[in-house]
């Protein structure tokens, strides 16, 4: 273990999700929070979801939209965006670029399956590994996004301020 990792200690990994939805991450974690660079293909859409993580964005490349709960909002190349602890939330690439997301949780998502399967944990030697809480990505599927979505047809409009 160590508090470093090279970038080919910790690579870009493509996931595929039970629907298909296809997309790149890397993800690096400590004890406490953990670190992703995102990166999501022109029309990627997300389901909704909720952990029980407080989740920090910002927008590295491209544009995006975020949703959470009835809102959404249009997010562009330098903006900063938080979704709240257990919210509902989904985003999509309405555009026809690809879009490079960083994103923060914490506490951290390690121990969530599918990113335990390969994120890096940067852990020095005498650290406890186990995480004193985590959190988990859990889908929503009776959450039904369209009604949400029809607020914002445009999709280069403002979204909410």
């Amino acid at each position: 273990m160590s508090l470093k990792a090279s970038r080919d200690a910790a690579p870009r990994r493509r996931v595929t999700l039970e629907a298909g939805t296809a997309f790149e991450t890397t993800f690096v974690s400590g004890r406490f929070a953990n670190l992703m660079v995102a990166h999501r293909p022109p029309g990627y859409h997300s389901r909704p979801h909720a952990h029980d993580a407080e989740q920090l964005n910002y927008v590295a490349e491209g544009e995006v939209w975020f949703f959470v709960g009835d809102r959404g909002w249009h997010l562009r190349q330098g903006d900063f965006f938080r979704v709240p602890r257990g919210a509902v939330h989904w985003m999509w690439n309405r555009t026809g670029w690809a879009l490079a997301l960083i994103e923060a949780h914490s506490p951290s998502m390690a121990d969530d399956p599918l990113f335990a399967s390969f994120g890096v944990r940067l852990l020095d030697s005498d650290e406890d590994s186990r995480l004193p809480e985590g959190a988990i990505n859990r889908m929503v599927p009776d959450f039904d996004p369209a009604p949400v979505e029809a607020k914002y047809l445009d999709p280069a409009g403002p979204g909410e301020p």
